[in-house]
């Protein structure tokens, strides 16, 4: 065989295997059904209930004060496992998968937006019976949370924001700009491998602590739900900062703003900020060196130290107001 055929039928080989992976990802190759997540992750205490036509996934734990715990992106509800049987002893826990996360089902609607995620909040505490509650929520969820605690005052006895996003974006601060080349942004549309996670938890991971094994093995699954690539991207289309100064006005419950100064993904700096804008709401910030977005993992003692202690009013004496509220004591759980 000539070099000129040899190189030929070489080409042809690697255009056929690069056409075969395409296709494998755009059809979907690499994801996994909701029914072998499910198998996989469903948790004995999981609970699903229909919100309007989108089966959420729940856990409702422990008795006492309600406390509801919102995730992250990319996250879902088994990040807050170590908070969860921190309160649980204390207090009534629940906690849900937002919208294209974890085992909570598509949207029949499409309307996957902050609105729609604060709306299934909203109709699961209430049909739980859960009238008034402590909220806490990190990164996209803080989103969630603040603009809930601001249309729903009478609704929330205290606000707890872990690394929070929720601030106006420009093209180098939106922590979901594209990166990389057009053939890997082309691939990471459609799929991420186990070592891209790995490798995006541990930058987050600023103490220098590893991503735990089971960490890195639930997000990877997680985020190749069957269907999931195509709701986030309608998510992030439907994404509007709106005007956060004026929400984060509105809020009134007591506010504990906690931070990793390590954070890559939202800067440390916009802690300020989001104190700065709470006027009307007594409001503590702390910090934490060394660690990253996901502190509340890193250094889970200390943050649930932290988180318990305000809950309980242990920190009331360290509250900053910057605006007289109504006459009396402030909302307690």
């Amino acid at each position: 065989m000539s070099m000129r055929r040899l190189g030929i039928l070489l080409l042809s080989l690697v255009l056929l295997v690069l056409a075969g992976g395409s296709i494998a990802l755009v059809t979907g190759a690499f994801d996994i059904s909701p029914a072998a997540l499910e198998a996989k992750y469903r948790k004995p205490e999981s609970q699903f209930r229909d919100i309007d036509g989108v089966r959420v996934h729940y856990l409702d734990e422990g008795a006492g004060p309600a406390v509801v715990l919102v995730h992250a992106s990319f996250m879902n509800l088994h990040s807050w496992d170590a908070l969860a049987a921190a309160l649980r002893p204390n207090y009534r826990v629940v906690r849900l998968d937002l919208l294209a996360a974890g085992l909570t089902g598509p949207d029949p609607t499409g309307r996957y937006s902050m609105d729609r995620n604060i709306q299934l909040l909203d109709r699961l505490t209430t049909e739980l019976g859960v009238e008034r509650y402590a909220l806490i929520a990190t990164s996209s969820g803080g989103t969630v949370a603040f603009r809930h605690a601001a249309a729903n005052p009478e609704r929330i006895t205290r606000l707890i924001l872990i690394n929070s996003a929720g601030m106006p974006r420009t093209a180098a601060t939106d922590p979901n700009r594209a990166r990389g080349g057009r053939i890997t942004r082309w691939v990471q549309r459609y799929y991420k491998s186990r070592s891209y996670w790995r490798t995006a938890l541990q930058q987050q991971f600023t103490s220098g602590m590893a991503p735990p094994t089971e960490l890195v093995d639930r997000v990877y699954d997680m985020n190749r739900r069957s269907g999931r690539n195509a709701e986030g991207a309608q998510f992030l289309r439907n994404f509007k900062t709106g005007d956060p100064e004026k929400t984060l006005a509105r809020i009134v419950a007591p506010t504990l703003i906690l931070w990793g100064e390590g954070n890559t993904t939202v800067s440390h700096l916009e802690a300020d900020v989001f104190q700065l804008w709470m006027t009307a709401a007594p409001s503590l910030k702390k910090k934490y060196p060394q660690v990253g977005h996901y502190f509340y993992l890193e250094i889970p003692d200390e943050a649930n130290r932290d988180i318990e202690n305000f809950l309980a009013g242990q920190l009331d004496d360290q509250l900053r107001v910057t605006r007289r509220l109504p006459p009396g004591p402030p909302p307690q759980l």
